[in-house]
């Protein structure tokens, strides 16, 4: 299906058919969804809704304790998988150094970053490729924003991104066609096309595996925040108990009520009770139980969202191998490689829209490219390049892969031109140091 036959079918061939596109419930539920994860990343959790109760007479705040781990725990899969550049490689060295080239000028390195960032916080993400003076550039979308348009087989048909100006209150809508980009507006109070710019195509969607919508992808978060509202709620239930039950105790007197009182004055007196007690009672807590409870929750949020649980801890860990250091991250190299798969499907969209670009331009590209993912391992280095160093006299690995599987070399291209030039320095030392081999005297 098209997308004309689509707006024909659902909406009469409506020129402002994507305004009644973005009203209807799957993109609303989903846009709201996102709003709810921004809110929670911002701060406004479920422990917030906690009332006030009151003691003795008077009003008492409730603790309302906020727990921002969600983010560490996004970060933590941000950076474990993209917070080294990706490297490229192909067939072709002239295509390596094409895309290379359009890698560093469109600081592809950040927005790589974005796109994992926006899909484990809101379940999708939106890149769109342009060129600017030129130079391929690509810019990710809000998801709050942006309403992709599928048929009823899953196909994608077109794409809107919309918001609306908190200042003036105008409302603008980027349509995006298969080969040109339509720009609405409701400036004036009547909707009415602004302009039509050419497109590479469709913004690329990149979305992680759901069971719920195959379209659509599912945020971490949705995994995440039960858990952290049990934990934010026991936390700031307990610091209350310990307040008002453990350090302000109430003073019990059991016998006999006396009438009279003592002066202010009175030192040195005794008070008499007749068949009575007088004593200071708080309340105890179960300190293994609690402990017991929390420390269960803390390991099922580090199982669900992945994390080694020696990250954060008080946990010292010393002389660990790099195969140790393996069992620990296991579960986030589980979770790593499932998002390498769906990372692929949009990067190789991102290739081809490079290749139409590139043909646009003259230059004319034919080799596949694969992207090669430099995962943040911790790993011990000097057993790491005892074995590259096995590897590479053994003739099964190249210095060019040894730089790149080292952190030791932060840009492998940089290197090899150094490197280059130190060998161009040693020959023309040589050279001049032995005139003879160059004259052919023996």
């Amino acid at each position: 299906m098209t997308i004309q036959e689509y707006i024909d079918k659902q909406y009469d061939g409506s020129a402002t058919w994507f305004m009644e596109e973005v009203n209807q419930k799957n993109h609303v539920a989903r846009i709201a969804g996102v709003v709810a994860n921004m809110d929670y990343l911002a701060g406004r959790h479920k422990v917030l809704s906690r009332e006030d109760c009151y003691y003795k007479g008077k009003v008492l705040k409730t603790r309302k304790t906020i727990l921002n781990y969600a983010k560490t725990v996004l970060r933590f899969h941000d950076t474990f998988l993209l917070g080294k550049k990706v490297s490229l490689s192909s067939n072709d060295n002239d295509t390596v150094n094409t895309f290379n080239d359009i890698y560093r000028l469109g600081q592809y390195e950040t927005v790589d970053y974005q796109i994992l960032d926006r899909v484990n916080k809101f379940g999708d993400a939106y890149e769109v490729v342009y060129i600017d003076n030129g130079v391929i550039k690509s810019k990710v979308l809000d998801s709050a924003c942006s309403y992709p348009v599928y048929d009823e087989l899953g196909e994608y048909l077109a794409f809107i991104e919309t918001w609306t100006d908190v200042f003036s209150s105008i409302t603008y809508w980027n349509v995006y066609y298969p080969t040109y980009v339509e720009h609405w507006s409701n400036e004036g109070a009547d909707e009415h096309l602004v302009s039509t710019t050419m497109s590479v195509g469709l913004p690329i969607h990149y979305h992680n595996f759901s069971d719920e919508d195959y379209n659509y992808g599912v945020s971490m978060l949705t995994d995440i925040k039960p858990i952290m509202d049990e934990l934010e709620d026991v936390m700031s239930k307990m610091g209350d108990a310990i307040y008002v039950n453990s350090l302000n105790p109430m003073n019990v007197a059991i016998g006999q009520r006396i009438e009279s009182s003592i002066p202010s004055t009175a030192v040195g007196y005794v008070l008499n009770l007749d068949a009575g007690d007088y004593k200071v009672v708080s309340a105890s807590m179960d300190y293994n139980t609690i402990k017991l409870y929390l420390d269960n929750l803390k390991q099922m949020l580090n199982d669900i969202s992945c994390i080694p649980s020696v990250l954060g801890s008080s946990t010292n860990i010393a002389n660990v191998s790099s195969v140790a250091m393996q069992i620990l991250y296991a579960m986030a190299q589980v979770n790593a490689d499932e998002t390498k798969k769906w990372l692929n499907i949009g990067f190789r969209e991102r290739f081809e829209r490079f290749k139409k670009i590139l043909s646009m331009q003259g230059i004319s590209v034919e080799s596949d490219v694969d992207v090669i993912y430099n995962v943040s391992m911790p790993v011990a280095t000097t057993e790491m390049i005892a074995n590259l160093k096995a590897l590479q006299e053994m003739g099964a690995i190249s210095k060019e892969t040894i730089m790149e599987k080292s952190d030791i070399v932060s840009d492998v291209e940089v290197e090899k031109k150094r490197l280059s030039g130190e060998n161009v320095s040693q020959n023309v030392s040589q050279k001049v140091d032995n005139p003879s081999k160059e004259v052919g005297i023996k």
